[in-house]
Order: structure tokens, then sequence, then C-alpha cells
């Protein structure tokens, strides 16, 4: 339910300043506070002429696409843990699949509900796509999904990466730490619900995440009987 507010005199009574209760229910005459009158319409069809203290105005007069911005950034959206095979902490080889992948439970929506004054949004993270800089010049490879995690207890022939990159070149010639820096970025898309039916898409996130990989080149062993 949403409800506007339009300034109104009351007969007799000034529209702003504050509310005294009635002696004959408080002695003591205390203020109620600041506020105002207004003509209350709201979408349930309610409508009346109603003393409105200040604070609970500001309050009734969020929107829901106000507080949905408010909940979008409370999701907790962070860098992504991203894992490779080979280890990073490995040596991986030129021409063959250096796989890439993220944690479990990191590709999955996130939620965040805001609520005051009867107004409510609910915003929701999806993760998109996973993009993979390989760091030596070449465009990012884009990922449809989280990529399939190696399994060590599997052989490799039976094996296949939906997320990875092969480098053509060894990495000793890098200058940082003869080592690639590979670049894994998520980006997550976000839509929210509200009350009074309402609802929209919020700008898109996009989180990243940096290592060193290093690259080495199979060096075939001849022995002679």
């Amino acid at each position: 339910m949403t409800c506007s507010y339009t300034p109104w005199h009351a007969d007799g009574v000034e529209n702003g300043g504050l509310e005294w209760v009635d002696p004959a229910s408080s002695p003591s005459g205390v203020p109620k506070g600041e506020g105002a009158y207004y003509l209350v319409d709201c979408s349930d069809g309610f409508r009346d002429v109603r003393w409105v203290p200040d604070r609970a105005l500001a309050a009734a007069q969020v929107t829901p696409e106000e507080l949905a911005r408010r909940a979008w950034a409370m999701i907790p959206v962070r860098e992504p843990k991203v894992f490779t095979a080979p280890p990073r902490d490995s040596n991986g080889l030129v021409g063959l699949d250096e796989w890439v992948y993220l944690a479990k439970g990191e590709w999955g929506p996130k939620h965040k509900r805001v609520e005051t004054a009867g107004v409510w949004a609910e915003a929701t993270a999806r993760p998109q796509k996973m993009t993979v800089d390989p760091g030596d010049g070449r465009r990012p490879v884009s990922c449809d999904g989280p990529g399939r995690p190696y399994n060590p207890r599997l052989p490799a022939h039976r094996q296949k990466p939906t997320c990875s990159v092969k480098y053509l070149q060894p990495s000793f010639r890098q200058r940082q730490g003869n080592a690639y820096r590979v670049t894994v970025t998520v980006t997550w898309s976000g839509t929210w619900t509200g009350s009074g039916g309402t609802g929209g898409t919020l700008p898109p996130i996009t989180r990243s995440t940096s290592f060193p990989l290093r690259i080495a080149e199979a060096q075939a062993l001849i022995t002679k009987d």
C-alpha cells in the first residue's frame, strides 16, 4: 500500500505547528509534537484528513524504489573466491587449459528487504556472468556460470572445463614475479519488488579479484637405452 499526503487546513485550526492533547484526556495538556493536517489518500481506498507528526510523514513519504536502493546497497556482494587447476601455487603449462572456477556457494542469488512506515521493498542480486582476463594482452574470456570444479579423483580425459584460459607463451618474461596477472570479474544483475505492486531493475554490480599465475613450457626428455 502507498499513500499520498496533501496539506490540509482544518476548520479554524492552523495547518502546522504543535498539536495539543485534549485536556480532558491529558490534564497536563502536553503537546504531541510538531506536525500538520494532511489529506491522506491511499492505494487501498483509505481517504481521510489526519494529523500527521513530522517524523511519521518523513517516513511515510519514502517510496518503495527509494527503499529498494537502500536495500541494494546493503546486499553483501564481495570479491569472488576463485580456484584454478592446476592450483595457483604450481605451474600451469603452455597449450593446456587452465581451469577457472568459483568456490562452492559463490554463485547464487542474494536478497535484502527494507521496510518502514508500511512501505517495503526487497532487492535481489543474481550473478549473470564471469569474465577472466588472462593478463597476456588478449581479450577476457566470458563464462556463463561459475566454472566447473576440477575433480582430482577423476582422470583428466574424463573432465572438461566450462571456464578456462589457454596460454601460448610461458610467463617467465612477465614483470610481476614471472607470472601473468589474472583478473576474474563477476557481474551481478539487480531487480526489486515493493509494496503496491511496484518493482523494477537496479544498476549492475561488478566485483573482481586478481592473482598471479605462472605458466611454464613443457620440456620433452629423451633418453637412450
